[in-house]
């Protein structure tokens, strides 16, 4: 069977989710970001430590990107 996984954290889209995408979900969580932005990882139009831990997970993982 064919099976398809997706993770999210990779905000600046470098094909890895690491400290520079977690600086930014930070950033936009300090000075509370609101909207349709890269860093609300999780859809609720508001940046706080939820999007924080998904991409802290996803960094503490080496979640990358494998392209054939």
């Amino acid at each position: 069977p064919v099976r398809f996984a997706m993770f999210s954290g990779d905000v600046n889209q470098d094909g890895t989710v690491d400290a520079t995408d977690l600086s930014l979900v930070d950033n936009d969580a300090v000075i509370f970001v609101t909207g349709y932005v890269s860093t609300d990882l999780n859809g609720d139009n508001f940046v706080d430590a939820t999007d924080f831990s998904i991409a802290d997970n996803n960094a503490s993982n080496f979640v990358g990107v494998i392209r054939p």
